[in-house]
Formats: C-alpha cells, structure tokens, sequence
C-alpha cells in the first residue's frame, strides 16, 4: 500500500470509529464531537530539547491573546527532556477540555508508537484542531514506517539546514492565512527544515529556497486529517523571529483557521478578535 493509500485507509478508519491495524494491533477508536465556544480554550503543549521554550511559551502566549479572544493554558511539564511522556497525554479524554492545541515541541526522543497513535486518536475522538510549530514536525516521527504523525500534521521532515535568514514566499496567497501576513519575509534568523513529503491531505501555503539543498522547502501549510484542521509552519527556532510581529500574526491566523474562525480576508471571526 502506498502512502497516500495508507493515509485515507487511516484517516477512513478513524472516521467511521472503526479498529486501526498497526503493528499487528487492532486499535478501537471512539467518536463524538465537542462544540467550540467563545474564548477559544487553548492548550499550548511546549517543551523538550535545543530550544528555549521558557521564552517561547510566553511569546506564544501573549501574542496569540494580543490577537485571539483565548484562554490559554500552558503545559511546560516536559522541561527540556526530548524524550518526555507528559502526563496529560495519559488521560484518553484530555482533549476534551480545549477547543484547540499548539504543539511548540521537540519531544524527538519518543520512540513509542502507540504513544503517538494515542495523541492523534483523541484530537480525532474530540474534533479537535492543533496548530504545530518548527521542531513539532521532527517530534514523535520516528517511525518512517508507519508515520502515524506526519500524517495528522501533513509534512515529512528529519533534518535541518544550517542557521542563517531566508526569505518566505507566498505559494496560495489568497488563502484566509497568507491575506493575514505580508509576503515576501525575510526572516530575522531561521533554521529551514527539509520536507521529504507532503501527504495528499496538505496544502502548501509557503516556501522558502534552501541553499543547502538547492530547492524550495514547505515553510507554512494546512492539513485536513479526518475531519481536523491542522496549521502548521517550520519557522520558529529563534526568539528574535517569534516575536515579531509577522511571525505572531501568521500563528494567531493558523490558531483561527485551524479553529474555524478566520473569515476570507485574513480577520478574525466576529467574536474571536482579541477584547
């Protein structure tokens, strides 16, 4: 079965609440759904290795409620262990409490499959979305052979370029998401990812040319995993670019996409703009 195959046969079976065949295990997945209300309740998921997500975890916070009507809890328990199990993830029912998840993480230590399909099943259980930033794509994707996360969040990647500014450009620039940011951006400073698939489910939004590897890189995109919206972008390995304010205002608009708030100009819902 090829990948785009194996995909929708995921996708499928956690729609329809069906058994999910990995490694030999039938897995069973319930479903129901949970109605997003105003504020948005908002977990920030953060931690792990090469990263300062002490300062990040507060950058994050107070740009995306400088934009969005959330409430925003943070769960910083992981520290900076890369391999970190948190013990939220070990309720089956811990997405019930948000409405949606940003995962600023780098938890490449995990090698546990059911671990992940775990994760993914309770953001499909409860109709969830997330949001997933930078070293989020190099998490829990370990498992090339049944890549159970890099088909929830719609990219690929295990490696990095080196260190210095590049310029983002614009692929789908009438897309609610892109209206909402000025394009092109060079930014401060960066560490562009390599994506070696982009799953049927995604759509590409941005790029950025990598003179690593002489080609464009997916930079920002949006996914559709069994009915979740999920934004992601690879930008985000230094403070000084997190905090301006084109980075902030590209994730307060992945945090209203990806929440179904964002209207096709690029603003916030009516009720979701920040009080």
């Amino acid at each position: 079965m090829n990948r785009a195959a194996a995909a929708l046969a995921f996708a499928t079976a956690l729609l329809t609440g069906n058994a999910v065949m990995t490694n030999g295990r039938s897995v069973a997945i319930p479903l129901h759904h949970t109605a997003a209300v105003a504020p948005l309740r908002v977990l920030l998921v953060t931690g792990g290795g090469w990263h300062d997500y002490d300062a990040q975890k507060t950058i994050l916070a107070d740009g995306i409620r400088a934009r969005v009507d959330a409430e925003i809890t943070i769960d910083h328990e992981a520290g900076d262990d890369s391999a970190a199990r948190i013990t939220r993830h070990r309720d089956a029912a811990w997405a019930e409490a948000f409405d949606l998840v940003v995962y600023n993480i780098c938890f490449s230590g995990v090698r546990d499959l059911e671990w992940t399909e775990s994760i993914v099943r309770a953001h499909v259980a409860h109709q969830v979305p997330a949001v997933v930033i930078h070293c989020s794509v190099h998490s829990y994707n370990y498992e090339r052979d049944s890549p159970i996360w890099s088909m929830f969040i719609g990219v690929e990647s295990h490696r990095h370029q080196r260190q210095v500014p590049f310029t983002v450009e614009a692929l789908e620039p009438q897309h609610p998401i892109m209206q909402a940011v000025t394009m092109p951006w060079r930014t401060p400073q960066g560490e562009l990812y390599e994506i070696v698939d982009v799953h049927p489910t995604a759509t590409p939004l941005a790029h950025a040319f990598g003179e690593g590897s002489g080609e464009n890189q997916v930079t920002i995109w949006t996914n559709r995993f069994a009915g979740v919206r999920v934004f992601g972008t690879t930008i985000g390995h230094h403070n000084e670019t997190m905090q301006t304010d084109t980075y902030l205002d590209l994730i307060a608009a992945g945090v209203l996409w990806a929440a179904n708030r964002l209207d096709e100009t690029g603003r916030p819902a009516a009720g979701s703009e920040a009080p």
